[in-house]
């Protein structure tokens, strides 16, 4: 009976040697991705700050030209809004003096 326990604890260590053995092979594997991981990013992240540099430059860009574009379109809009006055006004007084007349 001692010699299947002492048999047993040891087929028992030998497994739990192995399981510990293979955990520490893929610990080790994922140790290494994460290295390489952290120094890749390391060297895209000054390409990805210029990146987003840029995005924010075109937006400031745009959003002046959308800011300008507006004002423009206000301008041409009270233009637009004078003329067709005018020609109310006009016409008005046409038709008055060609019936009034």
């Amino acid at each position: 009976m001692w010699a299947a326990f002492g048999a047993s604890a040891l087929i028992v260590a030998l497994a739990l040697a192995a399981v510990l053995l293979r955990l520490r092979g893929t610990l080790g594997s994922v140790q290494e991705l994460l290295d390489t991981t952290n120094e890749e990013m390391k060297e895209t992240l000054p390409d990805v700050r210029q990146a987003i540099g840029n995005v924010n430059d075109i937006t400031a860009n745009v959003n002046v030209g959308l800011r300008t574009t507006g004002i423009g379109l206000a301008a041409v809009g009270r233009g637009v809004s004078a003329a067709a006055h005018g020609v109310r006004v006009a016409g008005r007084s046409l038709f008055r003096s060609v019936l009034g007349g």
